[in-house]
């Protein structure tokens, strides 16, 4: 039996804010706003329910570029990374309750704690990891009454004094979607007491189950329910052979660039011989240790080559092997999936143009409804 509606999928994407596929070498461009407006109209002409804008110490400002793009675009949602603690969370419903109500209530909010302590120091955070969380959770509790209250609040938290907390300008549908990660017991909860989804990183089908379990536990502890996410790089071939062709081809253009000195988004805060600090990360390196092949068709061949840093767990095969381990993900608990692929433009057109089709017919034939 599910434990959701057999119409509730979730298809999100990504919009970086430069061009470049993944090995490519850094765009000369560090900022290029016709392919961020260029990879959102793709990914709305694909079929994607919204996109990921992520965020972190070095990148471009979330929320600044799903304004940008709101007029631009006609039914994709957004869903902007943000991390809580450097402005008040007054402030951010506010901002986040603007954007929805400029792009017609496609605004969603994914809350990011930081995944290494020393990569948040460049925003001038010096607490934990673990002090992060407990004050996202109290953030998000923050947001929502923003969201909720028709009239002004007085609030009195651990990390947060309010009085007279109140917004003119609300969310069109009553609130904003939360999305929240970590595979820790206090992620975990605080996800499952706050969060609408719980994002989990790519995994195998066991560590996956395990993940979608508990979260679905934590909201259930705090009288909720939640819905669970899961990220995956996907590489689709007409037939097996020619997506493992592309997968090995993939694996030798990101070796020449990580040997050339390319590290990523960490790249500054990194030391060798660190392991990952995010525990999804961990997760994500001890993946690449079990074997290049996994489950049905799960690589680790990036996992191996940024050794765990990102979220580069790949899907590899034809459409069908792809929407039948999504299919396998989903009898999990999983009704969400961010998916990307290498070529971003040109992924997401056979993603949303054959792979998600397949998925829908393989729900419908199922579960009894069309999704």
């Amino acid at each position: 039996m599910t434990l959701f509606s057999p119409a509730d999928l979730e298809i999100i994407g990504i919009v970086n804010h430069r061009a470049g596929g993944v090995g490519d070498p850094p765009s000369a461009l560090d900022f290029d706003l016709d392919f961020i407006r260029e990879a959102a109209l793709a990914q709305e002409k694909a079929g994607y329910d919204r996109v990921l804008i992520a965020n972190a110490a070095t990148m471009p400002e979330s929320m600044a570029i799903g304004t940008y793009l709101a007029p631009q675009t006609t039914r994709l949602g957004f869903m902007m990374a943000h991390r809580p603690g450097f402005i008040a969370p007054t402030t951010a419903a506010r901002q986040l309750a603007t954007i929805d109500r400029l792009s017609g209530g496609r605004a969603a909010v994914h809350i990011i704690v930081g995944a290494d302590d020393r990569e948040v120091q460049a925003d001038g955070a010096f607490n934990t990891k673990e002090h992060r969380y407990q004050v996202a959770g109290e953030y998000v509790e923050v947001m929502r009454k923003m969201w909720a209250s028709p009239e002004p609040f007085d609030h009195r938290g651990e990390f947060y004094k309010m009085n007279g907390a109140h917004a003119l300008v609300r969310p069109e549908r009553g609130a904003i979607p939360v999305y929240f990660g970590g595979t820790s017991d206090l992620a975990l909860d605080m996800c499952g007491r706050w969060a609408d989804v719980y994002a989990l990183g790519g995994d195998t089908f066991a560590g996956a189950g395990v993940l979608a379990t508990r979260a679905h536990a934590a909201a259930a502890r705090h009288r909720r329910a939640i819905h669970v996410l899961m990220t995956m790089v996907i590489i689709v071939g007409e037939t097996e052979a020619a997506a493992h062709a592309r997968a090995a081809a993939l694996y030798d253009k990101v070796m020449a660039q990580v040997n050339a000195g390319a590290r990523g988004i960490m790249a500054a805060h990194e030391k060798d011989g660190d392991k990952p600090a995010a525990g999804a990360f961990q997760r994500m390196a001890e993946q690449a240790k079990q074997g290049d092949w996994l489950d049905r068709c799960l690589w680790t061949g990036l996992n191996k080559a940024y050794n765990g840093r990102g979220n580069n767990s790949v899907l590899v095969g034809t459409a069908e092997q792809v929407a039948d381990s999504l299919m396998e993900y989903r009898r999990l608990g999983i009704t969400r999936f961010l998916l990307r692929g290498p070529d971003q433009i040109n992924d997401a057109a056979i993603i949303g143009g054959k792979l998600v089709p397949l998925l829908r017919q393989m729900i419908a034939a199922e579960e009894g409804v069309s999704a």
